[in-house]
């Protein structure tokens, strides 16, 4: 993923997603390994995972 695709998806914004569903998904992965949850369920967003206590 290149810093440039990640810069052109934030100035453009939600109604102005150009980018491809792959590059759409590769960010979720992303997003996702490092503990954001996409909220799809009568609650619209991102939050944190909690983390597993060591």
């Amino acid at each position: 993923m290149n810093i440039n695709t990640i810069g052109a998806m934030e100035k453009r914004g939600a109604s102005g997603l150009v980018s491809g569903l792959d590059k759409v998904q590769a960010v979720m992965r992303v997003l996702e390994a490092e503990g954001v949850e996409f909220l799809n369920h009568g609650e619209p967003g991102v939050k944190l995972r909690r983390k597993d206590p060591a």
